[in-house]
């Protein structure tokens, strides 16, 4: 059984036969999976400062 990655590059049509007939996943699951917010994989970014008064 071929993986997906090397399925990508030859020939997915048979991918996809091979997996058909697998059960299907928990919807309700990997929706709570992918609305989880990640835990440090985003950049950490600083609060814009606001605009001083200037004295022109």
């Amino acid at each position: 059984m071929a993986s997906l990655r090397e399925s990508r590059k030859n020939n997915l049509e048979d991918f996809i036969k091979e997996h058909e007939s697998d059960p299907k996943g928990d919807l309700d699951k990997l929706d709570a999976v992918i609305k989880r917010p990640s835990q440090g994989t985003g950049k950490a970014t600083r609060k814009a400062s606001s605009e001083a008064a200037s004295d022109d």
